[in-house]
């Protein structure tokens, strides 16, 4: 089913692993969403300031930092942003203790990013 408020429904997709992002990216923009894709926290943040998502999903762990800090910003920036947060690695406390402080935020965890690229 297409989404009828494509405007209002753009969402930021931050994960430094190409394939995945690019991937992901597809699949969103099927079901209607405006998408954009970044693989890193200095892109991310500059796109961000100017053009708050509604929804976005980030990775943990980046090349050139920690995806906590697009999370902190975003929140900042958009307090109703839906936010997903991937991580594969052992950081889980990390990460639970973002979805505690951020509202609308959540984990999903490296077993969802594997069922995706095998579907």
């Amino acid at each position: 089913m297409e989404n009828e408020n494509k405007e209002l429904d753009t969402l930021l997709l931050v994960d430094d692993d190409e394939i995945f992002r690019k991937r992901l990216l597809l699949a969103m923009e099927r079901k209607g969403y405006d998408v954009v894709g970044f693989a890193s926290v200095k892109e991310s943040l500059t796109y961000i300031k100017n053009s708050p998502p509604k929804f976005a999903v980030v990775d943990l762990r980046l090349d050139d930092g920690n995806g906590l800090q697009v999370v902190s910003e975003l929140s900042k920036l958009r307090e109703d942003c839906k936010i997903v947060i991937l991580t594969g690695y052992g950081n889980i406390p990390t990460a639970v203790a973002a979805v505690k402080e951020t509202p609308h935020c959540y984990l999903w965890f490296l077993l969802m990013q594997m069922i995706l690229m095998l579907h």
